[in-house]
C-alpha cells in the first residue's frame, strides 16, 4: 500500500514553494489537533503502552505488513502484463518493494512518486509515456480498492456509525453505496482497457489483500479496549490515508495520526498513541531499513564479479535508490534524535549511566545528540544528491549519535535505531561518488520547510511533554539528573540557533555564476568531437561561438549549454566518450546547482532519456527528425519515382551539383553571402543562433558546401555537419536565391544524399519536424495536446506540416526528440527560453 498514491496526481506542481507551503501548514493544523486531543497526556505512560505492547501483536503487524508489501509487488507485475509489457515478478519484486518503502515515505508525491516510479519503468525499457500509463492504470485500482473496502464496511456495518461519527443508518448504507457504484463504474471502464473485466477483477483482488493487509497491521496494534470492528475500522483507516496522501507530508505525518485520534472510539489514549507509533516503526522504518540493507548489500555484491542473477539485480537498483533512500532513512535518524533530546528519558536507564559518568558528561552529551540530530537533518540532503562528502559526515554523525546516546543515559535500545543505519550505510558506500563539496548542495524551499517543521515537531513534543512543569528562568543553568526539563530547554535552545544561523547564511550567500572554463578553440572541438564516440552531427554548433562549456576532467568530452535566467540549457546531447557522460551531466548538475540554477536538455534522442530520468528530469516529446538510412538510399525502384524524375528534370533544366571541400569554401564566400542576403530580404527572415547554424564566414568555412548551379551559377547552398566515424552527417545552414527555379532544395537535399552514401556515411539527418509527432490523444500531457493542434492548424505562423511533407519525400524514418526539464511545470518556459536563445531575442523570436 502506497499512502503517498492516494491523492490525484497532476503533473508537477506550477509552485513547488506553495505545494511545501500547504503541507506545512497542513502539517501545523494536524499537531493542532493532535495537542488537542492529547491533553493532559503524560509520556511515561506512553512509554509505559509501548513497552507492554504484547510480541505475537507485533509479530503479526510484521507479517501484515510483508502481505501489504508483497501485494504491491504482484499489483505492478499485473499491471505491466495487462498493459503488454510482462515482467517476471522476481525482476521486480525488489526494485517495486524498494519504490513502495520510499513512496510510503517522501512526501510531495505528485513530484517525488513519479520520479521513482520512472526510474523503475525506465530500467525495464519502459518510455516516459509507457511508465505514466503504468502508474496511472496502478494508482486507479489502488482507489478501487480503497472505494470497494469503505463502501463494503459502510452497507454491511452501517450500525457502528451512529455512534461514532453520528451517523443515520439509511446515511451511512447510501454513502456505501454510492462508493461502491464508483467501483461499478471502474470496472465498466476497464471493459475498454485491453485486459478486459478480468484484468481489472485480478487488480482489484489483489488491491484488497493490499489495502487489508496494510489496515491489518494497525488494527492489530491497537488497545483491547477500542471499541470497534475491523470492518469499521477500515474506513477510518483509508480516509487517513487519503488525508495523509492530500497533505504531502512524508508519510502523511501527523495528519495520519490525528485522523485516527479522532475517529477511532473507546481506546485508551495513552496506548492508541503507542499503538500508532509502532505502526509507524512497522510499517514505515522497518521496510526502509529492510530495503537499504538490500540495497546496501547489492551494491557490495556487484562489485564481485562471480555475483550473477538476484545480486546483480539489487546491485543495480541500489545505483536508482540509494541516495534518496538513505537521504530519508539519515533524515528520520535526525528527527528520531531530535525527539529523544526533547523529551524524558527513561529513568533506569539514566540512573545506570550515573554510576559511570560524572553528571557534566551526560549534560554535554544529551546537549551534543540534539546538535547532531540536527546536523543529520542537514546532511540528509546531500545524500540524497550522492555526495561523497555528505556520507562520509553522516556515518560520522551516525557513530557520534550511537556515542552521545550511549552517554547521555539513553540506553540501549534508544541506540539500535541508529546502529541499524549506520550499518547499511555503510554497504552502500559505492553510491556516493560525487566530490562536490557538501557545502555546495543547495537547500530548497522544500527541504528547509521540512527541517523547520520537524524542528518544530520536536520543541512541541517536547513542550507537550513538560507542560505540568512551571517555566522559571533558572530552569536554563540547571544541573541535575532528573533534570529532563532543563536539558530539553538548552537542546530546543541549541538547536534553534544554530538551525537559524544555517539557513540565514545559505540564503544569504550570493550565488555563483556559471564556471569560467578555458574557451575551447575550433581546433580543440574539432579534435574532441571527431575522437568522441557518443557525437551526433549537431556536436558541430560548437563552434558557433555563442555558447558556455563545461568540460569534463580530461577535457575529451563536454557540455555546450546557454543561460537564460536560473536556467542552464544544453544544447543536444553531451559530446565525447561514452564512459564519461554519466559523471559528466552529473557535475553538469552540481555545478548549476552550485550556482543555484537548474539544468535542461535540449533536443535529445530516446537514448538519452535513462540519464534524464536519473537526473530527475521531466521529459517532453519536441518533434521529430528525419533520418535516411543510406544503404538503403537511391533512386532506384518504383517507390522512388518520383523523386527520380524531379531529379532527371532539373539536371535537364541546367541544375548541377558541387561539394566544395572546407579549404576551398573561402574562394565562394562573397557568392554564397549574396544568395544568403537574397534569402533573408526575401524571406523577411533574421540570423538565428545556438540550436541553429546562421550565416558565418568563420563558421561555414570549417564544413564541406554543397552548391547547387543554374547554367554555373550558384543559386543555392546547404552546410553539412559530417559526423564523427562517418556514421552520420546531417545538413545544417540551406538557402537558395529568389531566382532558383522550383524543386531546388529537392535536388539539394538528393545530391546530398547520394554524396553521403558514396563517402561511407551509414545515415544522414534531414532535420527536426518540430511539433511533429505529437500525440493529441485526451489523455496525453497538456503539452503535447497542445503541440499536436500547433502542428494542425498552425501553418500561418510556421509551416510545420509542410516542412514534414517535404522530407516525407524522401521516406526517413522519424526518431523523436525530446526536452528534458527540471520539472514538468517548466517544461513550457524552458522551451521559450529555447526559442529566445535560438531567435536572439523577444523581437526577432517570430521573423524566419
Amino acid at each position: 500500500m502506497d499512502t503517498q498514491e492516494r491523492e490525484p496526481e497532476s503533473d508537477a506542481p506550477l509552485w513547488p514553494g506553495l505545494a511545501a507551503l500547504f503541507a506545512l501548514a497542513a502539517f501545523a493544523a494536524a499537531i493542532f489537533a493532535i495537542h488537542a486531543r492529547l491533553d493532559h497526556l503524560a509520556m511515561h505512560a506512553v512509554y509505559r503502552q509501548f513497552a507492554v505492547l504484547a510480541l505475537p501483536a507485533v509479530l503479526l503487524a510484521v507479517a501484515a505488513t510483508c502481505v501489504s508489501y508483497a501485494a504491491t509487488t504482484v499489483k505492478d507485475a499485473l499491471v505491466l502484463r495487462h498493459l503488454g509489457w510482462p515482467r517476471a515478478w522476481r525482476e521486480i519484486a525488489f526494485p517495486s518493494f524498494t519504490a513502495n518503502a520510499l513512496g510510503n515515505s517522501l512526501g510531495f508525491p505528485a513530484a517525488t512518486g513519479g520520479s521513482i516510479r520512472s526510474r523503475i519503468y525506465t530500467r525495464l525499457g519502459l518510455s516516459a509515456t509507457d511508465s505514466e500509463a503504468v502508474a496511472s492504470l496502478s494508482r486507479r485500482s489502488l482507489t478501487a480498492g480503497a472505494l470497494l473496502l469503505s463502501g463494503a464496511g459502510l452497507v454491511f456495518e452501517p450500525a457502528a456509525f451512529p455512534v461514532h461519527f453520528g451517523l443515520p443508518d439509511w446515511l451511512a448504507i447510501l454513502i456505501g453505496v454510492v462508493l461502491l457504484g464508483l467501483v461499478g463504474v471502474h470496472l465498466r471502464r476497464s471493459l475498454e482497457h485491453p485486459s478486459g473485466l478480468g484484468g481489472a477483477l485480478a487488480r482489484l483482488g489483489v488491491s484488497l489483500i493490499d489495502w487489508a493487509a496494510a489496515g491489518l497491521a494497525l488494527f492489530i496494534l491497537l488497545p483491547q479496549a477500542t471499541d470497534i470492528g475491523f470492518a469499521a475500522f477500515l474506513p477510518i483507516f483509508t480516509l487517513a490515508c487519503l488525508a495523509g496522501g492530500v497533505s504531502g507530508l512524508p508519510g502523511g505525518i501527523g495528519v495520519f495520526e490525528a485522523v485516527i485520534l479522532l475517529l477511532v472510539p473507546g481506546a485508551p489514549i495513552e496506548a492508541l498513541v503507542a499503538s500508532l507509533i509502532a505502526f509507524r516503526a512497522v510499517y514505515y522504518l522497518l521496510p526502509l531499513v529492510l530495503a537499504a540493507a538490500g540495497l546496501g548489500l547489492g551494491a557490495l555484491q556487484a562489485h564481485t564479479a562471480t555475483l550473477r542473477g538476484v545480486s546483480r539485480g539489487a546491485g543495480d537498483v541500489a545505483g536508482v535508490f540509494a541516495p534518496v533512500l538513505f537521504g530519508v532513512l539519515a533524515f528520520a535518524s535526525g528527527a528520531y534524535m531530535l525527539a529523544a533530546a526533547m523529551t524524558p528519558a527513561l529513568p533506569e536507564p539514566l540512573k545506570a549511566a550515573a554510576h559511570f559518568l560524572p553528571l557534566p558528561v551526560i549534560e554535554i552529551s544529551h546537549f551534543l545528540a540534539s546538535i547532531a540530530g540536527l546536523f543529520l537533518l542537514i546532511v540528509a540532503n546531500g545524500l540524497s544528491r550522492r555526495l561523497a562528502h555528505a556520507w562520509a559526515a553522516a556515518s560520522g554523525l551516525l557513530v557520534a549519535g550511537i556515542i552521545l546516546t550511549l552517554m547521555k543515559g539513553a540506553g540501549i535500545s534508544e541506540a539500535l535505531p541508529l546502529l541499524a543505519v549506520l550499518i547499511v550505510l555503510a554497504l552502500s558506500r559505492g553510491a556516493f561518488y560525487r566530490d562536490t563539496p557538501l557545502g555546495a548542495a543547495r537547500m530548497t524551499p522544500a527541504v528547509t520547510l521540512a527541517i523547520l517543521a520537524t524542528i518544530g515537531a520536536a520543541i512541541w513534543l517536547g513542550l507537550f511533554s513538560y507542560e505540568h512543569v512551571e517555566y522559571r528562568n533558572e530552569l536554563w543553568w540547571q544541573v541535575a539528573l532528573q533534570g529532563g526539563t532543563s536539558r530539553f530547554l538548552r537542546a530546543a535552545g541549541g538547536v534553534s540557533v544554530l538551525a537559524l544561523l544555517f539557513f540565514a547564511l545559505t540564503w544569504l550567500r550570493p550565488l555563483r555564476t556559471p564556471p569560467t572554463e578555458t574557451a575551447p578553440s575550433p581546433a580543440e572541438i574539432r579534435a574532441i568531437v571527431s575522437n568522441a564516440d557518443t557525437a551526433r552531427p549537431d556536436a558541430a554548433l560548437a563552434l558557433m561561438g555563442d555558447k558556455q562549456f563545461h568540460f569534463s576532467p580530461s577535457r575529451a568530452s563536454f557540455i555546450m549549454f546557454g543561460v537564460r535566467g536560473r536556467t542552464w540549457i544544453a544544447m543536444g546531447e553531451p559530446v565525447g566518450l561514452a564512459a564519461e557522460i554519466p559523471s559528466l551531466v552529473w557535475s553538469f548538475r552540481e555545478a548549476a546547482d552550485a550556482a543555484g540554477a537548474s539544468i535542461a536538455f535540449y533536443g535529445v534522442g530516446s537514448g538519452f532519456l535513462p540519464l534524464a530520468v536519473d537526473l530527475g528530469l521531466s521529459v517532453q516529446k519536441i518533434g521529430e527528425t528525419a533520418i535516411i538510412p543510406l544503404a538503403e538510399f537511391s533512386l532506384d525502384g518504383p517507390d522512388r519515382s518520383r523523386l527520380r524524375q524531379s531529379h532527371r528534370r532539373a539536371g535537364r533544366d541546367g541544375l548541377s551539383f558541387d561539394m566544395l571541400a572546407p579549404e576551398d569554401v573561402p574562394a565562394h564566400m562573397e557568392q554564397l553571402k549574396a544568395i544568403s542576403d537574397d534569402w533573408l530580404a526575401h524571406h523577411g527572415g533574421a540570423e538565428k543562433g545556438f540550436s541553429l547554424g546562421r550565416f558565418d564566414p568563420d563558421y561555414l568555412a570549417g564544413f564541406p558546401i554543397a552548391l547547387a548551379r543554374l547554367n554555373g551559377e550558384p543559386i543555392a547552398f546547404a552546410n553539412i555537419w559530417p559526423g564523427a566515424g562517418r556514421h552520420e552527417a546531417a545538413i545544417d545552414l540551406m538557402r537558395f536565391s529568389r531566382d532558383a527555379p522550383h524543386g531546388v532544395m529537392e535536388y539539394l537535399f538528393t545530391e546530398c544524399l547520394l554524396w553521403a552514401k558514396g563517402e561511407g556515411y551509414a545515415r544522414f539527418d534531414l532535420g527536426m519536424a518540430p511539433l511533429s509527432g505529437l500525440d493529441a490523444h485526451r489523455l496525453a500531457p497538456a503539452l503535447s495536446r497542445i503541440g499536436a493542434f500547433v502542428f494542425a492548424h498552425g501553418s500561418a505562423v510556421y509551416g510545420f506540416e509542410g516542412l514534414r511533407a517535404f522530407k516525407d519525400k524522401f521516406r526517413p524514418a522519424w526518431e523523436p526528440l525530446y526536452l528534458a526539464a527540471p520539472t514538468s511545470g517548466a517544461l513550457p518556459r524552458v522551451l521559450a527560453d529555447v526559442a529566445l536563445l535560438t531567435s536572439g531575442g523577444l523581437a526577432q523570436m517570430f521573423r524566419k
